[in-house]
């Protein structure tokens, strides 16, 4: 356990040192136009952030597999939020970290507006993730029970989706989502027709 803090003191004190020095880069910053030199060590800390949230995904996953060890859910190891968290800071475009924090906060905190605030964001940062999009498709028609809302990122997963093997799967998705969408328009209005001939036959009231 002392192994696995002094571990995670070590990352965090790299990240604030990576952090001082990235700002103090950028305050050094002359104002005219940047030269070829100049920008590409500005690329270099950007890589270096990128770097350094891969390191951390596989801190991350280390701690997936000795969660799965003792029989338990992944999605409810609340432990891993921090490092989803700085993960994301550090690269807002990892959409496998954003995916695994969605997890985490419906099923170990259910939160469920967290999850969907987390996930908004992912979404943000990665408009054409159909990885991303598929799991709010999941998350809205599944979980919410709202297929309508489902409906619009399960297209957009259709869209963005080019591997043929996952495109033939959100596809699927779709029409399951399409038909959820329609059974409960049809639902909904079958309700307000009973509440309408409620109200012109109040005859028909049972006391």
């Amino acid at each position: 356990m002392r192994h696995k803090v002094a571990i995670i003191c070590t990352l965090i004190v790299l990240f604030v040192g990576m952090c001082i020095v990235e700002n103090s880069a950028v305050r050094a910053r002359p104002s005219e136009p940047p030269s070829k030199d100049t920008s590409a060590i500005y690329a270099l800390i950007g890589e270096f952030r990128v770097v350094f949230a891969n390191l951390l995904w596989i801190k991350a996953e280390n701690y997936h597999h000795e969660y799965l060890l003792h029989g338990k859910a992944w999605t409810s190891n609340k432990e891993m939020m921090g490092l989803i968290r700085l993960i994301t800071i550090l690269d807002p475009r990892f959409v496998e970290a954003y995916a695994t924090g969605t997890y985490i906060y419906m099923d170990g905190y259910r939160d469920y507006p967290k999850a969907i605030e987390f996930l908004h964001e992912g979404l943000a940062n990665n408009p054409r993730s159909w990885e991303l999009h598929n799991l709010a498709a999941v998350m809205y028609a599944g979980r919410l029970h709202k297929p309508k809302q489902a409906l619009i990122y399960a297209r957009q997963a259709v869209r963005y989706c080019k591997d043929n093997f996952y495109r033939r799967r959100t596809i699927k998705l779709l029409h399951t989502i399409e038909k959820m969408a329609a059974e409960t328009q049809k639902g909904s209005a079958d309700q307000q027709g009973a509440i309408a001939n409620e109200f012109e036959n109040p005859s028909k009231r049972q006391l």
